[in-house]
């Protein structure tokens, strides 16, 4: 089986995310969004009461977690989360583990696996009063691996 090499650039259109096949390997250069899991329900719950987004969302590659002391660390993503962060627009999600999420084939979204360590530029862009944040991280060649394409299909070591 052959995967490609591909470099994705900042903003992710649906239709190359769709093109995307599990196991793929994809040079990312541009914005991740990065944010705690329950920012995900402060945005959720801004746009219902508010009418208006608090972050447009749309087209982004996300990431759940948080950043200590310049080192990422990952948060437990459950299927509900996801579903959220794909109805708000986001292209697709990084985690850091592989588990089949059925939403990603409903929403037609990707699941990618880090190959390499997160880092590289940070920008606040909201944060809570509890100190929840949701930070842009910009990047130049972050090597991502597909774990779950558009169409379900999860990728297995060869």
């Amino acid at each position: 089986m052959i995967f490609l090499k591909i470099v994705l650039r900042y903003p992710v259109s649906l239709n190359v995310v769709r093109r995307l096949t599990s196991g793929d390997v994809v040079h990312y250069i541009g914005k991740i969004v990065v944010m705690d899991k329950e920012v995900v329900d402060v945005i959720e719950r801004y746009e219902k009461s508010e009418g208006i987004k608090l972050y447009d969302l749309t087209g982004e590659i996300a990431v759940v977690g948080r950043f200590d002391k310049n080192k990422f660390l990952f948060q437990e993503v459950i299927e509900e989360v996801l579903e959220k962060l794909f109805l708000m627009g986001v292209s697709g999600v990084i985690l850091n583990e592989r588990t089949n999420f059925p939403v990603a084939k409903r929403f037609s979204r990707v699941i990618f696996e880090p190959l390499e360590e997160l880092k590289g530029s940070r920008k606040v862009v909201y944060k809570t009063p509890d100190g929840k944040k949701l930070e842009e991280l910009e990047v130049e060649g972050l090597t991502l691996r597909v774990i779950q394409d558009s169409s379900g299909k999860i990728y297995t070591k060869v």
